[in-house]
């Protein structure tokens, strides 16, 4: 673990490449190695959302646990409604990380496979699960901090007019009409109203995006032997990720939407 988190931030090189045994490997070898890359991934996307729940971050769930629920939960775990809530919970943090994580999966590997530049599926899983691990969830978990601080209060009206601006384009592109827009820019705010620790959060903010789009590149570079071309088209299909999340959002928000 300690030599990961290390890797991670002093040698991205070293943390997303993938050993050599994973593209020498039988059909039944990469469908074990899938299984153990879903295994990594899941088991981290539980550990990213689990102190957010226990938290109360995002937790939206009044129900009590279901009739099914009880007898099992209740026999083994304590309350079956707390044990339900928490349960719930998780599955609700988990689902945006989950999501774009898969959005990006397929834009990755399909701008991999165009390019003729995929070594093949496995790989790119690879790249995208030690990725996301690292540097998506340690983006998402800034936003939470910026989210639930209030002596953060300028940084977290910056990056969320930010973030607002960015689906805004997607209202205007599909002509949401502004009583259906969930968001709306609050005050602009001047980058150098940041205090110090503001500005600080903000730095590792950014520095944690150039390390997810680094990463990527590294992926197809090493991973892939994509040439700079190929690696570089493979990043901006990663950069697509957002938007397309943000369209299906939209649509299914709103129940179709007309351009």
């Amino acid at each position: 673990m300690v030599a990961s988190l290390f890797n991670a931030v002093f040698r991205p090189s070293q943390f997303v490449v993938a050993p050599d045994a994973v593209s020498q490997t039988s059909v039944w070898g990469s469908v074990d190695r899938i299984r153990s890359l879903l295994v990594v991934f899941l088991t981290n996307v539980v550990l990213y959302a689990t102190p957010l729940t226990l938290s109360g971050y995002g937790v939206a769930v009044e129900s009590t646990a279901p009739g099914w629920f009880g007898p099992v939960a209740g026999a083994v775990l304590g309350n079956p409604d707390t044990v339900w809530w928490l349960l719930a919970g998780i599955a609700q943090n988990s689902v945006f990380l989950i999501a774009l994580s898969g959005v990006t999966l397929l834009t990755y590997h399909l701008a991999l496979v165009l390019t003729r530049s995929s070594n093949g599926f496995v790989l790119t899983l690879h790249t995208v699960v030690y990725s996301v691990s690292a540097y998506l969830a340690g983006i998402f978990t800034v936003l939470v901090f910026l989210s639930r601080n209030r002596a953060y209060a300028t940084a977290r009206t910056l990056v969320t007019n930010l973030q607002i601006r960015f689906i805004t384009v997607f209202y205007d592109l599909f002509e949401v009409p502004p009583s259906e827009r969930v968001f709306t820019v609050s005050e602009t705010v001047a980058a150098g109203r940041l205090t110090d620790p503001e500005a600080g959060i903000v730095a590792l903010l950014i520095a944690l995006v150039l390390y997810f789009v680094y990463s990527m590149y590294l992926g197809a570079r090493l991973n892939h032997g994509t040439d700079v071309t190929g690696a570089v088209l493979a990043v901006l299909a990663v950069g697509l990720s957002p938007a397309i999340y943000v369209t299906v959002l939209l649509v299914y928000s709103t129940g179709g939407l007309s351009i």
